[in-house]
């Protein structure tokens, strides 16, 4: 596939470096330009007290099965009312709720794999939601790939080359890219050189650099073979993070990232979509979610959760901040392989549940909403949680799934429609990323792309 090498003449490295000192501009085709960014959840975060039900009823229920780990509705570290919705932030989250009411975040409620085939196995929950396959992992390509693959191939909708169309923060490729030729996979773009190891060629002082750079790109330069195209992407992509890529990023913003994992990555995804580059897809894992001991101890839970909002309303902030298109353009989507029981257990923790909630950032997301069908928490009478009938309908059977909240929205529908709303999918190319779905409709989740001017060529990188 034509698509997957970053430039044409990739054995010379230099190429890359000189493209990024160029600003003519050439014509190009109406390709479409959105960024997403999708950030995994890893270990199955606690919905409930990330978004907590304030609905007098419910959050009888839920304060009653977490008697320690419950955020009160009133008082002190209470969670945060989000408008006139029966829900609230956890108050470490404050920085969403200022995203919320700026119509820049939305907040879909139980979501996930539908509960006939839910697992609460990481491994298979998560390979679910990556592969875009519920109830089957053995799926040979991720969804992101089949993503990418249609806008490249189906729909012709990337140009023919792109120096670095995926990131994906990690150290080895994310499931959701099975299948994929064309992402760059590295932990930090600082990290990703070619200058350690035992097989560092050192060059004079009076000539500084490595051997290696300018060996490589001749070795590469004569084979037109997909290993030598696989160099010569390495090695673009080495050039253009060695020679423009700042270490110390601040942002364009006022508020701070700060010093943690998931601030320094939203800080290196900004910073990557600035220099122009052409990437459509980063990855972002952010872990420690499993909750199962001490969920009440901060390092377990409300820090990571004060971390990642901090990051997300700054990474926001500097995109708004840049000029040009990049927040027009540019979507997050959070989501998590499934959520915690409703009720706590012996050691302070929540154990593997099911739905969850799910956000989706950005302007071109129609936010301050909650959107998906809120199935509730009345646990029954069976397991002595109460001892009254529901009062919605007089009923002692739960409306928890097996002790956890239910699903009602398919995981599958929030990110068909962004691939509809936002990337031009037709039905087709929808179901070929998420084959064996069916009933798709919009949630309204996304404002539906408009004509905008091709800007991302601006550099010439695509000509």
């Amino acid at each position: 596939m034509k698509r997957r090498h970053f430039i044409k003449n990739s054995a010379l490295g230099s190429i890359a470096a000189s493209a990024l000192a160029s600003h003519s501009s050439h014509a190009a085709p109406a390709y479409n330009e959105e960024i997403l960014v999708h950030i995994f959840l890893r270990g199955g975060i606690d919905g409930c007290n990330f978004v907590v039900p304030l609905d007098a009823n419910d959050h009888e229920y839920y304060s009653i099965m977490r008697p320690n780990l419950h955020i009160p509705d009133s008082g002190a570290g209470s969670a945060l009312q989000i408008g006139s919705e029966p829900f609230g932030f956890n108050p470490v989250a404050a920085p969403l709720l200022d995203l919320y009411n700026a119509g820049d975040l939305a907040v879909i409620q139980a979501v996930g794999t539908p509960d006939d085939i839910a697992s609460r196995s990481h491994f298979d929950a998560e390979k679910y939601i990556e592969l875009g396959t519920p109830g089957f992992v053995g799926t040979p390509s991720g969804w992101l790939h089949r993503h990418f693959f249609a806008m490249a191939e189906t729909l012709g909708l990337y140009p023919e080359e792109i120096f670095l169309p995926i990131i994906a923060f990690r150290n080895n490729p994310p499931v959701s890219l099975l299948g994929n030729t064309s992402s760059l996979t590295v932990s930090s773009p600082s990290a990703f050189k070619l200058n350690n190891a035992h097989w560092r060629w050192a060059v004079e002082d009076t000539n500084p650099g490595y051997k290696q750079l300018q060996m490589l790109p001749d070795l590469y330069a004569v084979g037109a073979d997909e290993f030598s195209h696989a160099g010569g992407q390495a090695l673009s992509a080495e050039a253009i993070l060695r020679t423009s890529f700042d270490e110390e990023y601040t942002g364009s913003g006022s508020l701070p990232y700060g010093d943690n994992q998931i601030a320094n990555r939203l800080s290196d995804v900004a910073q990557l979509i600035k220099l122009d580059l052409g990437t459509r897809i980063f990855t972002i894992d952010y872990h420690n979610f499993d909750s199962h001991t001490s969920q009440d101890n901060p390092d377990n839970y409300d820090n990571l959760l004060a971390n990642m909002c901090a990051g997300l309303a700054a990474f926001m902030d500097d995109l708004e901040s840049s000029g040009g298109s990049y927040a027009a353009r540019t979507t997050v989507i959070v989501q998590s392989e499934f959520g915690r029981r409703a009720y706590e257990n012996i050691t302070n923790g929540t154990d593997h549940g099911n739905g969850n909630v799910m956000f989706a950032i950005g302007k071109p997301v129609n936010g301050g909403s909650i959107y998906g069908d809120w199935p509730g928490l009345y646990p029954g009478t069976a397991d002595g949680w109460v001892d009254y009938p529901n009062p919605k309908n007089g009923s002692t059977e739960p409306e928890l799934f097996q002790g956890a909240l239910s699903t009602t929205t398919d995981f599958r529908r929030v990110l068909s429609e962004y691939l509809a709303a936002r990337c031009e999918h037709t039905p087709t190319t929808r179901a070929s990323v998420f084959p064996d779905y069916s009933g798709y409709s919009a949630m309204g989740v996304f404002e539906p792309l408009a004509e905008q001017p091709d800007m991302i060529f601006k550099g010439g990188f695509e000509s």
